[in-house]
């Protein structure tokens, strides 16, 4: 059985509590398997977790006072020595600390097979999802509703829409048949959810800060312009360069997919439409001599670069960092979490390391106010420069 455990001790009261689980911090559930979700959870989840003879609120309370009181006080490495292992996590933003706890439980009803679930219709959170102590700390959860589209035309995988508080999901999404966990997003959504809540920074869109970002949108208008006359543009590049492999169409669509919301380089995204490395290479060589082809890979270029950047932006915010934390961290035992702290995770993650994201400088989000928000859900994951499309989770 898998309770959050170890020791709370703080700065002048000794050891709070010997064992979370054997002190009564944490009482196990006493169903097979544990009931406790994995989330960073604060205030209010605590005092309905407590409510329910699920933890002791006035310790757990009294330890995230005291941890939020030495993040300004001692070293981070000492921090997480005394809190992080304990479960205990920190929003730098919002100045907040959060009780991480375990998963274990958040699943797939048993018996649902989510491909035979009906199309183009809600269903109730509890008929899809299991997830019995979440619900006892946020009841508000049992209201999202979920629901399934079959759509080969759509890039989403899933989406979550504010209007209708629901999550949607593609089956006929590439990503859906390579065996995708649907639990990821609904953890995602709901850690959104608390952050709302608990007045932790919120989550961001990922949407809205594209269209914030004017370096991507003029060149993003002026590249569509530009590669809608591709057909013409193509015609006069393979008669440069007659008997290379080049033909009218294949120039034509390896122009057109230069478009892509991608952030690919031009060399990537021409390899990828060519499906040859050595094509691309040639192709590239030869379009230094063709003005309206450089201007097009100079605007893919300019484009994908913006495109990059609004990714760091959106990923940056503290409110989406700890939601990929949550899909990453699922599962985890409450001892490989306090051997792993959730902070330092945050700085030795590979994807946030790639855009120069640590704990020491996440950010606020631009939204209004904190909300449930799946930030872009326009693909199944965000490219990234040298990291493969899918390896980034969170961002849907």
């Amino acid at each position: 059985m898998s309770i959050v455990g170890g020791l709370f001790k703080a700065a002048g009261l000794g050891t709070l509590v010997d064992s979370l689980e054997a002190q009564g911090v944490l009482r196990a559930s006493e169903t097979s398997g544990s009931l406790i979700p994995q989330m960073f959870i604060g205030g209010g989840g605590i005092e309905n977790l407590s409510k329910e003879g699920l933890l002791n609120g006035t310790q757990v309370t009294k330890a995230l006072e005291n941890a939020e009181s030495d993040w300004f006080k001692i070293p981070s490495t000492e921090w997480d020595k005394k809190w992080g292992s304990q479960n205990i996590a920190y929003d730098p933003v919002a100045k907040m600390a959060m009780l991480e706890i375990s998963d274990k439980n958040v699943n797939v009803q048993p018996g649902v097979d989510l491909n035979k679930l009906p199309s183009n219709e809600f269903l109730g959170f509890d008929e899809v999802f299991k997830a019995e102590t979440l619900k006892k700390a946020y009841p508000g959860i049992a209201d999202i509703k979920i629901g399934f589209i079959d759509d080969k035309s759509s890039e989403r995988l899933a989406a979550y829409d504010p209007s209708s508080d629901s999550i949607l999901f593609n089956r006929q999404n590439p990503e859906w048949k390579k065996g995708y966990d649907p639990v990821k997003t609904v953890l995602h959504e709901v850690q959104h959810y608390v952050q709302g809540k608990e007045l932790f920074t919120g989550g961001e869109s990922f949407t809205g800060v594209l269209q914030e970002n004017a370096t991507f949108q003029d060149s993003f208008r002026t590249l569509q312009s530009k590669v809608s006359t591709s057909p013409a543009t193509a015609i006069k590049f393979v008669k440069q360069n007659p008997g290379l492999g080049f033909t009218n169409d294949n120039v034509a669509e390896a122009l057109g997919s230069l478009v892509a919301k991608d952030g690919l380089s031009p060399k990537a995204a021409l390899e990828r439409a060519f499906k040859s490395k050595d094509m691309a290479e040639k192709f590239l060589t030869r379009a230094k001599k063709n003005q309206e082809i450089d201007d097009i890979l100079f605007l893919k270029d300019t484009n994908s670069a913006a495109y990059n950047q609004s990714v760091k932006d959106y990923m940056q915010v503290a409110g989406e960092t700890f939601a990929r934390q949550t899909e990453q961290r699922r599962g985890m035992s409450a001892t490989e979490r306090g051997l792993n702290p959730a902070m330092r995770a945050i700085d030795t993650d590979a994807i946030n390391k790639a855009y120069g994201i640590t704990t020491d400088n996440l950010t606020p989000s631009t939204q209004a106010t904190p909300m449930p928000q799946v930030a872009n859900m326009g693909q199944s994951s965000i490219p990234a420069p040298a990291i493969p499309q899918s390896s980034i989770p969170g961002l849907y």
